[in-house]
């Protein structure tokens, strides 16, 4: 049956290369044609399948343009020196001896502390912190993408595609985003009137002296095809990806412990006299 009804959906042509039976006698052939019947259900079972390729993206959260704000800004640099530096500044024998964070929550080295966590603990959160930040840090500056560099967001870089990108760049970006190894991430770009985009080059062949007339034709193209690409190379090295998104918030998280347990005991102290 369901033999009938493929035949029947892919047509009367490719019904003859699918149906070909020998007869006896002459060579010739014979060809089986579907009845109205099997059409009908054919096209029923058309409707209730969709046979469109929905592009699609991963969470934000594990996408590049999410890790470089965890993993590459101010305070991310700041704290990556602390694992370096931090032995000869904080984690020192010395030091360790000298660490009380009474004095901060106006207590007396005999009164009862109010932190939760002692200090030695705290310094030890420190450090972890400080390197689970440090290798999200690294992380991401081996596989990030260049694109980040310059550009935040795909706007931008379409922005910059149709200011500064040349004939020959526009052809290799679209030969990039139609190879066989591409997987489609924008519906903007991949699906036109609810039917997939054929994957026919438009701008390659154009000559270095026939970009203006290439983006008057083709402009609203390259503009979603700048942001394809983009988003494409925001999906790129999944596992470093998630790697530095869980070592930096993980590695902030630590930080945060040491800095509640003083706020809270301060906090109490102001309050509570």
């Amino acid at each position: 049956m369901l033999h009938n009804v493929l035949n029947g959906c892919f047509g009367e042509a490719a019904t003859q290369h699918l149906d070909i039976w020998p007869t006896a006698g002459g060579g010739r052939f014979r060809t089986r044609w579907q009845s109205a019947q099997e059409q009908v259900q054919c096209r029923k079972f058309l409707r209730r399948c969709d046979f469109t390729t929905k592009p699609s993206m991963d969470w934000k959260i594990v996408r590049w343009d999410f890790v470089k704000g965890v993993a590459n800004n101010d305070f991310t640099r700041v704290v990556a020196l602390i694992p370096v530096a931090g032995y000869l500044i904080l984690f020192n024998d010395e030091i360790v001896r000298m660490a009380s964070f009474n004095a901060l929550a106006g207590v007396g080295e005999d009164d009862r502390s109010p932190f939760i966590l002692d200090g030695l603990t705290k310094l030890r959160l420190v450090f972890l912190g400080s390197l689970l930040v440090l290798i999200s840090f690294s992380i991401y500056r081996v596989f990030r993408p260049e694109v980040l560099e310059i550009s935040k967001n795909d706007l931008e870089f379409s922005e910059i595609v149709r200011q500064r990108y040349s004939v020959y760049e526009l052809a290799k970006l679209e030969e990039n985003v139609h190879s066989e190894s591409w997987k489609e991430r924008t519906e903007a770009f991949w699906l036109v009137l609810g039917q997939n985009r054929s994957k026919k080059s438009l701008v390659s062949g154009y000559r270095p002296d026939s970009r203006m007339a290439m983006f008057s034709k083709h402009g609203d193209y390259i503009g979603f095809l700048a942001r394809e690409w983009w988003f494409g190379m925001m999906h790129t090295y999944r596992p470093a990806r998630i790697s530095s998104a869980v070592c930096g918030v993980v590695g902030y998280l630590l930080l945060a412990f040491p800095t509640l347990d003083i706020a809270q005991a301060v906090l109490r102290h102001l309050f509570t006299g």
